[in-house]
């Protein structure tokens, strides 16, 4: 996964960046085209991304509970009510809280490719949603079209 993210509604976002545009090297000045995978195996690849982002979200915070110090220290978190943001700890106890409940996690896969509409992004999104979870909420999107995202390009 590129980004984790936890958002004031109580969601966690696992965004995955994808960029097909071509690139113009530096060093020789030449355009390179990456290699796109049909969107089948597209779609599998991402979606074994997201259920591994889970699972390592849980993992991180098994293995911070794992210090009676840190317990402490989130259990503390949690008794105040409050958000720590700047705490690390705080951080990976609150995404596993979230991952826990399907209805707060959604997954997003931003794609950016040098074609205008083509329909390969609708087909990597009904891939997915095959492979995914009943209940999961998965959004394919480029800067193009953003599909409702509370965020997006900027510059």
């Amino acid at each position: 996964m590129d980004f984790i993210a936890l958002s004031p509604d109580e969601k966690l976002w696992l965004i995955e960046v994808k960029n097909f545009r071509p690139r113009i090297s530096d060093r020789d000045g030449q355009e390179y085209r990456a290699n796109r995978k049909t969107p089948a195996l597209l779609a599998k690849d991402i979606s074994t991304k997201f259920h591994d982002s889970k699972r390592l979200i849980r993992i991180v915070d098994a293995y911070l509970r794992g210090n009676w110090w840190r317990r402490f220290r989130l259990w503390w978190y949690t008794w105040r009510r409050k958000p720590a943001p700047n705490s690390n700890y705080w951080f990976w106890a609150e995404a596993r809280r979230r991952c826990d409940d399907t209805h707060n996690v959604i997954f997003v896969l931003w794609m950016e490719t040098p074609e205008r509409k083509t329909g390969y992004d609708d087909e990597v999104a009904a891939h997915i949603l095959q492979l995914m979870g009943t209940g999961d909420q998965v959004i394919v999107a480029e800067g193009d079209r953003e599909n409702g995202l509370p965020f997006g390009l900027v510059g």
